[in-house]
């Protein structure tokens, strides 16, 4: 291959004992920049590579790692600040994407990185357990009013909170699902059955083929790509690490008819045999098939999906990311927003970000 991209050393990390200077430092750059180096450690340790690695490799996915390790233990911290505060408040809550990776604590998932800790409360609850939090040293993100409306109009979650000291952030979802999806999918079943690891008791987990299904969905419907890779890839091991179970795929299938016959899991299961080689069964292929899940919306938008999540480094230089991104973007908008209501949003976005503000501020 003339040109070595970060996904083909994710693919195949000996890629990378033979990669010059410049060549490896740009891979390391990009993964940095997209929250994978710590990923890509334990990928290279999992081909028995690692220290066959130039030692400034070495360095850098080291010190990828030691940052998981570090927000891995801060959540840990974080889950007995909120089992305390939360304490006669509610009786459990259940830990999303990134967070129940990292709560699995399994090698599979090791370097995961996450931005803030997701957790689910059932809406009834969400007022006592936003007091209680913000009477335990927690405050609202410093955003636009106008993003504060998005959030608890057309979102699924509160307005993120901060810990004045500690500085993480949680989001609260009271719903998995976005509320305004044009298909009307029914969350309901995501929560029908859990995992209980010792770890984040009395919190617990969705059960596997939920926490596919509910990353699947979050990830196409989003409007955010920049970690684009970084989560087909988290989908991509989940699917490799739960298929163990041989009653993985049929439960992933008859909870994906349950909740309602969304194209989101057919774009992850295609894309991850796509971009990662994932093995699939000829049943599930052929509960594709069946089905038709919006062919014509897939094919119109795998490419900007393949852009998106190719990426190349540095940002700036690569035409075809950005325009992917713009596109998703507004595809984005299509999914979580009414028609009528997106052109205001983006008149009114425009106008919030060209006002000078903190980066935690700007509205997408």
């Amino acid at each position: 291959m003339s040109q070595l991209l970060l996904i083909d050393v994710l693919n195949n990390p000996t890629l990378l004992l033979n990669a010059n200077h410049k060549c490896s430092y740009q891979i390391m750059t990009e993964a940095r920049h997209l929250s994978l180096l710590g990923q890509l450690k334990a990928c290279c340790e999992r081909a028995n590579i690692e220290h066959d690695l130039p030692l400034h490799t070495q360095q850098q996915l080291l010190s990828g790692f030691h940052s998981y390790q570090k927000q891995q233990q801060q959540l840990l911290l974080e889950h007995q600040y909120l089992t305390e505060h939360l304490q006669g408040v509610i009786s459990s809550w259940r830990y999303l994407r990134g967070s129940a990776l990292q709560l699995l604590d399994n090698d599979m998932f090791a370097g995961r990185i996450k931005h803030n800790i997701d957790i689910y409360v059932p809406q009834q609850h969400v007022a006592n357990v936003e007091k209680a939090l913000l009477n335990n040293g927690w405050r609202y993100k410093n955003i636009a009013d106008y993003e504060e409306t998005f959030y608890r109009r057309w979102a699924q979650q509160t307005t993120p909170l901060i810990h004045k000291q500690r500085r993480t952030e949680l989001a609260i979802h009271f719903q998995l699902l976005p509320k305004t999806l044009i298909n009307k999918l029914d969350p309901t079943p995501l929560l029908h059955h859990h995992l209980s690891p010792p770890l984040c008791e009395p919190a617990t987990l969705l059960s596997p083929d939920a926490m596919v299904l509910h990353q699947a969905i979050m990830l196409f419907h989003q409007m955010d790509y920049h970690y684009g890779l970084r989560d087909i890839y988290s989908l991509y091991l989940q699917f490799v690490f739960f298929s163990k179970d041989p009653t993985f795929w049929h439960n992933l299938i008859q909870l994906h008819q349950q909740v309602g016959n969304d194209n989101s899991l057919y774009l992850a299961v295609n894309l991850c045999h796509r971009l990662f080689d994932l093995s699939v069964p000829d049943n599930v292929w052929a509960y594709f098939k069946q089905h038709k899940l919006n062919r014509l919306s897939y094919w119109f938008y795998q490419q900007h999906f393949i852009d998106a999540f190719l990426y190349q480094f540095p940002l700036h230089r690569n035409i075809g990311y950005r325009d992917a991104v713009k596109s998703l973007r507004f595809r984005g908008r299509l999914k979580q927003m009414p028609v009528y209501c997106i052109v205001p949003h983006i008149i009114k976005r425009l106008i919030v970000n060209s006002i000078p503000h903190d980066d935690e501020e700007v509205i997408n």
